[in-house]
């Protein structure tokens, strides 16, 4: 299974040259948070014939501001097309590399309302080789899909390689 994340543009005012996954605040014709997810899900990258295939937690995100619902879809053969210019780039992420232990992620601790974490991050190559780093809410989204994954094919995910730098450097200032 491949998971599609994008690249944000780095001409961006809020999260420029982030990774994370096409999404977006409720509309007023959304009739739930299903429903905004699928329309962004085709506003941003094309996709409109999908299998809803269930929710993952809810996260919230380092500014307090929002709580993100993700959801996970099926698209068969359909593959996603950049649609709108806050995207850079799509970036597919195989999931066997993680939940083998072939390729392996990273986290670090950080404290966020008073309580001490450990986050997860997954460094990912751009096409033109150049490496990013998925992290925040949006790394928490891959890394419970994987420890789901991994329960269900009944095995342990391997456990991250811990890192004294954080991959958002002071980018949130004390909040990170």
């Amino acid at each position: 299974p491949t998971v599609f994340a994008v690249l944000r543009s780095a001409d961006l005012r809020d999260h420029a040259g982030e990774v994370g996954y096409p999404g977006g605040k409720p509309e007023a014709g959304d009739v739930d948070l299903r429903a905004t997810a699928l329309r962004e899900l085709q506003e941003e990258v094309g996709l409109d014939a999908v299998e809803v295939l269930g929710t993952l937690s809810p996260v919230p995100v380092v500014t307090g501001r929002f709580l993100i619902h993700p959801f996970v879809a099926a698209i068969g053969d359909a593959r996603p097309v950049i649609l709108q210019s806050e995207i850079a780039e799509i970036l597919p992420i195989g999931l066997e590399p993680y939940l083998s232990g072939e390729t392996g992620f990273g986290a670090v601790t950080a404290r966020w309302g008073g309580l001490e974490f450990l986050t997860p991050h997954f460094e990912l190559p751009t096409a033109s080789g150049a490496r990013v780093v998925l992290y925040g809410a949006s790394a928490f989204v891959l890394w419970e899909l994987l420890l789901r994954i991994a329960a269900e094919l009944g095995t342990d995910l391997p456990a991250p390689t811990l890192a004294e730098t954080r991959p958002w450097g002071d980018r949130y200032g004390s909040r990170g």
